[in-house]
């Protein structure tokens, strides 16, 4: 309870955070960050994901553009080495934007100037399901302009977790459970209808389809409490076991027979 206190704290007090879910596609992990994005949001804070690509059959989860915040910062990078910029100056039109150098030295080749945004960096990191940080993620941080001593808190479900977080919340059951404990500390209401939606995908995924003869009695519970508000089970159904379903071929060859 203390370390949910701390970590109450550290949400509360960040105004950027950003989530780094396991970098392996690991589909629990995804659906636990894409949960937690959803909250954040709803507490308005700035919020930045790095996830390297999103399943197929995730991506009915994907936030709509009402919940992202567009990059401002635009980046026009030349190297010295290439050429000396001694003016800048712009010309806005209707109908473009054209931006003036004036070069004291050197030439300048479309394939040496770069292009960038440059996002605000966190003060606040949350990872989940990342067992090693500086093994998985150390080599990738720099490119994004994120500071490795910013705060951590580290979410997994794996006991051999090497806690490198400031806090750490490691927690044999499924992220989706540990999310909905941190969602209740930090917010006093209900997941709403997108994070309700995510936390059942998990908990589907984690538990097979709930076809686990293991599954303690109040997870069907938790994922009745999810439905009422709002989370779509069939739906989840339909994008993660696709192939129990009958295609659109099939259906017409089906008629095409018939007729």
């Amino acid at each position: 309870m203390e370390s949910l206190q701390e970590l109450k704290k550290l949400i509360n007090e960040a105004k950027n955070i950003c989530i780094i879910p396991n970098q392996s596609d690991e589909p629990e992990s995804l659906t636990a960050t894409l949960a937690l994005f959803y909250t954040l949001k709803e507490l308005h804070k700035n919020v930045n994901l790095i996830i390297p690509q999103l399943p197929e059959n995730l991506s009915f989860l994907i936030p709509s553009l009402d919940f992202i915040t567009q990059p401002k910062n635009f980046v026009i990078s030349i190297p010295k080495t290439v050429a000396d910029i001694s003016q800048v100056y712009y010309e806005k039109q209707a109908e473009n934007l054209k931006i003036h150098l004036t070069i004291e030295r050197g030439a300048i080749k479309k394939e040496a100037i770069s292009f960038y945004f440059s996002d605000t960096k966190p003060d606040l990191t949350i990872t989940l399901g990342i067992q090693n940080f500086h093994k998985e993620l150390g080599g990738k941080l720099d490119s994004f302009g994120f500071l490795l001593d910013s705060p951590i808190i580290n979410i997994d479900n794996n006991l051999l977790n090497l806690k490198f977080g400031k806090i750490n919340l490691i927690e044999e059951k499924s992220l989706s459970e540990i999310i909905l404990q941190i969602s209740a500390q930090i917010t006093d209401q209900l997941p709403n209808k997108n994070t309700s939606h995510c936390l059942l995908t998990g908990l589907t995924i984690y538990y097979k389809n709930f076809q686990d003869a293991n599954i303690p009695p109040n997870i069907f519970e938790l994922c009745a409490q999810l439905m009422k508000q709002g989370a779509m089970r069939q739906e989840i159904i339909n994008n993660l076991y696709p192939q129990n379903l009958p295609t659109t071929n099939n259906i017409i060859e089906e008629k095409n027979i018939h007729i």
